[in-house]
């Protein structure tokens, strides 16, 4: 029987904690998103500050001081949220002696020994999955700066943050927790592998895009259904819209440019444009704001778990 103040107590407790405090910066954040489509980066330093002492907190009781090795690599979380925040080091500033430049560069090589070092001769149980964390924020961070067939799977730099900082404050995952996040890893406590697969952060990005596609499945539909528009290739992904009730709405226009179709901001050059052309009408698609598909999405995996891999699952 676990005794009151043990550390897998407090461990519980901070992460309830971290829970309450994520959620409302989330739900805060993702405010911005709608009201402006813009999120300052404001929201992620927030973030980050306020999780970095209970996560501290969370590494000591978890044994981070055990060794110098193990310290650094639980570090590196931290290390890549200033690389997400701030940008990175340049080779050609590091060449021409740029001191900021060495110096980060720097900060990030020790972070990465540490990591490698407590990796092998720290506490594999601790860092391996810091480890593993570390190579998901990476994947965020490419995810969104490398385009795939022209379109960036991590559309803004907001979700971008978003996502390498929840992977930085939720390094570990559910397994030796009650609460477990979500009945998810209780149903796939027998597939270890899968927690390793669908990490927290991961699971909510997932549960983010779920979320997405129910929007772009049911209310996409219902406004083309009540214009009378069935054309069953863009039912689901646009929808028409007369230039004067554009003005407000965030929307990207379907323009044509040289036989080409393509998406554009509806500026007003770009409408006056449109309206000395004769056009009343044009195809539209909304800009979603997905910081509040993963704020609920956020909810979602601590309530329920990876839906989105549940419903696959039981699918199968």
């Amino acid at each position: 029987m676990r005794k009151r103040g043990d550390p897998l107590e407090l461990i519980l407790l901070v992460t309830y904690v971290k829970m309450v405090v994520v959620a409302l910066i989330l739900f805060a954040a993702a405010y911005s998103d709608i009201r402006s489509r813009k999120v300052p980066d404001r929201f992620w330093t927030l973030l980050v500050l306020s999780a970095a002492p209970l996560l501290v907190l969370e590494m000591i009781h978890r044994g981070a001081l055990s060794r110098p090795s193990t310290f650094l690599a639980l570090c590196l979380p931290a290390g890549f949220m200033i690389f997400a925040l701030y940008g990175y080091p340049e080779p050609k500033e590091v060449a021409k002696g740029k001191a900021v430049d060495i110096t980060f560069t720097v900060i990030y090589l020790l972070l990465m020994a540490g990591a490698a070092v407590g990796l092998f001769n720290g506490e594999p149980g601790m860092t391996s999955r810091i480890v593993f964390s570390f190579v998901f924020m990476m994947i965020y961070f490419i995810l969104y700066s490398v385009p795939i067939g022209g379109t960036r799977i991590i559309h803004g730099g907001a979700d971008a943050k978003c996502m390498v900082s929840l992977a930085a404050i939720f390094p570990w995952y559910g397994e030796i927790l009650d609460i477990s996040f979500g009945p998810f890893y209780d149903l796939l406590a027998d597939q270890s592998s899968m927690e390793f697969f669908f990490p927290f952060h991961f699971s909510v990005m997932l549960n983010g895009a779920l979320v997405t596609v129910l929007f772009l499945v049911i209310f996409l539909p219902l406004v083309n259904i009540s214009k009378k528009h069935y054309n069953p290739l863009r039912i689901f992904t646009s929808y028409h819209i007369g230039l004067e009730e554009i003005p407000g709405k965030f929307v990207w226009i379907y323009v044509k440019e040289d036989g080409k179709t393509a998406k554009k901001d509806p500026t007003p050059d770009l409408l006056k444009s449109l309206k000395e052309d004769g056009i009343d009408e044009v195809r539209v698609t909304p800009k979603i704001p997905f910081i509040l598909s993963l704020a609920l999405g956020f909810v979602i995996q601590v309530v329920i778990g990876n839906l989105a891999l549940i419903l696959v699952l039981l699918l199968m």
